[in-house]
């Protein structure tokens, strides 16, 4: 059981506090001495004191007090972690790469195409009861671990029976009720499930396994195919005035208590629909003759051009509507407080509808040109776990874990699509241009499965007079994923589209009776290069040994270590087949690693104590920076492509933590990092026509050094200020300070992967033609910075605090050293927040009231490329305050 270690590892730390000395009884004379304890000091418990590694952990009340709905947003509360896209943690400048996510000791899935990692913030916070966040590796969890571990646990069984229903609303400055963009879509796009407007037409579905569509086909079965697809409701874009946000929570749980064992069930859903608009400016820089300019950027009012830096118009406007659902199941049986299994389902589904037109100036057409896309996401995981806690009392207090899990994540992004125009000075007005190349009908998906299982020991003892526990275990997991992407276009026929016709709504132009031979035909433009498709496998079998032993009344240590075994692969492969794809498998990693861990804890003052540690760690290329294949990130309007020579990244990590504990909930901690990553994987730019690739590489070596500070302390100002507001409640001050430097070298080689259709031949090249020697690792921010004031009533019913969070600048892209092209670095909004909640009697009921304002400062989003004094905004936008309410009752 949980608190079984908990308590054992509290034991051990005590035992560090207590000094028994041999001492003569002074009241009264004795023949015998007796043993006294004589208390150096207190002992004041701790979660990250009892742990034997560096960790912080994020329990219901911190989730309280932050407000935060989702499990990303809380995390960059913690000290040394930000997020990307607000999904994906970064842990001590090491990006989601690096990180590792267990839900209840399980790996999660991700639905995401380009990441391995699951993106958090499809975790609402109300199904959670503790996260953990571990920052040096111990042999229990798996040995990718660079940057840290998200441990993740849900409730398990209740202590009553409750009913909880919250209803919650939120508006921002910038979104609600300004203009943005969306398309009509399906009747039920606002629960997040199309009605089955998106399907693939049956046209399409009978030739899509084997057939590419093109000129290939009978005439009529391609004019039938591209009148399948649907056409007015998912290509126009449309202005509206943006809805507010709203939510909705339920969770329950019920308990029966029988003689020797308990019978638990928990529920939970959620659901939350949100608006997001970015209106701002986007563009490309390059560097000619004049320095860094703008090669495609914003242009003038009148779009007659390229405006000049800082007089452009808005060029770039995006909505996207965010619909959240989550359900979680939970039942669990404890008999004799010893023994408890437990069954979890649990179904997250995140979908987003998307629809976003961008102006610029092209230099490849010497024009100003216009593109809109309507886009839809469906993201969903379904995690099912059987679970056992186990504490045999017979066998000297053994306790053991067992875990089996399955889950899935898919991706579906039906009907994914892309319009160019350009504009006419003498008509000023906008016209479809009317190539292959101005639009597309995109559909992908992804899938991926991962099975675990595995079981944990732990035996404590006593030798001598030192207190051990002994731990071992073993974990097998299996991941497969497997996605594609096809991508069709309309061409024009024998005749052409006539030319008045160009200049109408595109829904006119794709109509039915102009889908002809003459003049439009569906054509596959995808997989011409690359192949569209990939399948990847993971298979990971390890054992762990380990010992936490209190060597002397003041030194603790924590000696273990991992073998792990691990097979990769991936294919990438044409779909349909092609014969110009060879079948054969691109990648196959195999390797074998024991990952050795050491924590050493002395107590060598008043509740001081110095906390060291060495590990040896791993990390794996992702599928999709293996797969030799060409993805499209949407986010960015960037391509990507893999590279299926990469290896396995190496990690030395050295860590020190100096802890003080002054109270309950009260400390200050000062902690130095130390890592050496050997073959690290970073992204180097391909320059292709008017675009940017993005490939991968491993660079030689990069270093990374840091160090932590962190201080809690709760204030009773009721003996100083004798006023309502002070004598009812403490106040509290949390803050945290994280400063990284890194650097990756360029002095070795590096191995690039060219070719086509499945047939990649390495090439191994000067790592200087392609890394900027001595840069910061991409993601990296050099100053992370938390600070919460705030206060809580003695009888719980009210509590409100003033956050702030600020994370420093770091690379988004890489520099382009082929065409001397400076990085992107981007500048995460600070955030400035403030949250309050009360629980106010109505009726002789319980109602609980939550208020929050959100980025009071109204700090904004921008990206820019530099160049001595010219700075140059690729990517801005402003995101405004927000403000949100929400009202919860509990039977």
């Amino acid at each position: 059981m949980k608190t079984n270690r908990i308590a054992l590892s509290a034991a051990l730390l005590a035992s560090t506090t207590l000094v028994p000395v041999a001492a003569f009884a002074q009241d009264a004379p004795s023949s015998e001495p007796e043993d006294v304890i004589q208390v150096r000091f207190q002992y004041i418990p701790d979660d990250r004191r009892v742990t034997s590694e560096v960790s912080a952990a994020l329990s219901i009340d911190d989730l309280e007090t932050t407000g935060d709905s989702d499990l990303a947003a809380a995390l960059v509360r913690v000290t040394g972690l930000s997020t990307t896209g607000g999904k994906f943690v970064v842990v001590r400048g090491l990006n989601e790469r690096y990180s590792n996510t267990l839900l209840n000791g399980s790996p999660m899935p991700s639905p995401e195409p380009f990441r391995r990692a699951a993106p958090l913030d499809i975790l609402p916070t109300n199904i959670l009861s503790n996260v953990l966040v571990q920052k040096t590796f111990s042999p229990q969890f798996p040995g990718e671990f660079g940057g840290g571990v998200i441990g993740i646990e849900t409730s398990n069984l209740p202590d009553d029976r409750f009913l909880t229903i919250s209803v919650g609303g939120s508006f921002d400055t910038v979104t609600t009720g300004n203009r943005g963009l969306t398309y009509a879509g399906s009747d039920t796009d606002w629960l997040g499930y199309d009605d089955g407007l998106r399907d693939m037409p049956a046209e399409l579905a009978a030739v899509f396994p084997t057939t590419r569509v093109g000129n290939n086909l009978p005439a009529d079965q391609q004019q039938a195919i591209g009148r399948s697809l649907v056409n007015s409701e998912l290509w126009v874009l449309q202005n509206v005035d943006v809805d507010a946000n709203g939510d909705i929570s339920l969770e329950a749980g019920e308990r029966f208590d029988f003689d020797g064992f308990s019978l638990g069930v928990l529920g939970a859903f959620s659901y939350d629909n949100s608006w997001e608009t970015r209106q701002g400016q986007r563009g490309k820089g390059s560097i000619g003759s004049n320095g860094l300019v703008y090669e495609n950027g914003p242009v003038t009012a009148d779009r007659s051009g390229l405006a000049p830096l800082g007089e452009g118009i808005d060029n770039y406007l995006s909505t996207e509507n965010n619909i959240e659902a989550s359900g979680m199941i939970s039942v669990g049986v404890d008999w004799y407080n010893d023994h408890e299994i437990n069954f979890l389902s649990m179904v997250l589904r995140s979908t987003t509808k998307g629809a976003r037109s961008e102006e610029q100036f092209n230099a490849g057409s010497s024009a100003v040109v216009r593109g809109d896309y309507t886009e839809w996401f469906e993201r969903q995981v379904i995690f099912n776990q059987l679970s056992g806690e186990h504490v045999f009392e017979s066998l000297g207090d053994l306790s053991v874990d067992w875990r089996i899990s399955d889950a899935t994540a898919t991706r579906d992004a039906p009907y994914q699509r892309f319009v160019n125009y350009q504009f006419e000075d003498a008509l000023q007005t906008y016209r479809y241009e009317g190539d292959i190349n101005d639009n597309f009908t995109r559909f992908s998906e992804i899938e991926d499965n991962t099975r675990d299982r595995g079981f944990d020991l732990a035996y404590p003892l006593t030798l001598g007079d030192m207190d051990v526990e002994l731990s071992g275990g073993y974990s097998y997991t299996l991941r497969e994923r497997d996605a594609y992407t096809r991508r069709f276009s309309f061409e024009q026929g024998s005749e052409g589209i006539p030319a008045d016709l160009l200049f109408s709504r595109i829904d006119y132009i794709f109509a039915n009776q102009n889908i002809t031979d003459s003049r439009l035909r569906l054509v596959e433009t995808g997989g011409l290069t690359f192949p569209e498709a990939y399948a990847g496998e993971l298979q990971v079998e390890a054992a762990y040994a380990g010992v936490d032993a209190q060597l002397t009344p003041f030194v603790r240590a924590a000696i273990g270590g991992r073998y792990e075994s691990g097979q990769q692969s991936v294919d990438t492969y044409a779909f349909p087949a092609s014969a110009a794809d060879s079948g054969q498998i691109e990648t196959q990693l195999k390797e074998d690693y024991f990952l050795p861990a050491v924590t050493l804890t002395w107590t060598f003052a008043d509740n001081l104590q110095l906390r060291t540690g060495y590990s040896q760690s791993i990390t794996r290329p992702q599928f999709r920076e293996l797969a030799f294949a060409e993805f499209f990130n949407t986010d960015t309007d960037q391509r990507f492509q893999g590279n299926p020579f990469l290896v396995n990244t190496e990690i030395e990590s050295f860590d020190a933590r100096l802890e003080y504990y002054f109270g309950r909930e009260e400390f200050v901690t000062v902690g130095l990092f130390h890592k050496i990553l050997e073959n690290p994987i970073e992204e180097f730019i391909i320059p292709i026509g008017d675009g940017l690739n993005t490939s991968f590489i491993n660079a030689p070596e990069a270093t990374l050094t840091g160090a932590e500070f962190e201080y809690e302390k709760v204030f009773d100002l009721s003996g100083r200020w004798d006023q309502p507001f002070f004598n009812d409640r403490e106040w509290f001050i949390k803050t945290n300070y994280t400063y990284i430097q890194s650097e990756v070298s360029a002095d070795g080689t590096v191995t690039v992967a060219q070719g086509a259709f499945g047939n990649p031949l390495a090439l191994e090249l000067n790592a200087a033609g392609f890394i900027q020697d001595g840069r910061a690792l991409q993601g990296q921010s050099e100053h992370l910075f938390n600070v919460q004031v705030g206060f809580e009533t003695f009888d719980g019913r009210a509590r409100g605090a003033l956050l702030y969070n600020y994370t420093g600048e770091r690379s988004r892209a890489v520099a382009n050293l082929s065409d001397n092209l400076p990085e992107i670095v981007e500048q995460v909004p600070s955030s400035l927040d403030f949250v309050y909640s009360r629980t106010v009697e109505v009726a002789n009921a319980d109602w609980d009231f939550g208020f929050s304002v959100r980025n009071i400062l109204g700090d904004d989003y921008e990206a820019t490329q530099s160049d001595g004094d010219v700075v140059l905004p690729v990517d801005t936008y402003e995101v405004g305050t927000s403000f949100s309410v929400s009202i919860s009752r509990t039977w």
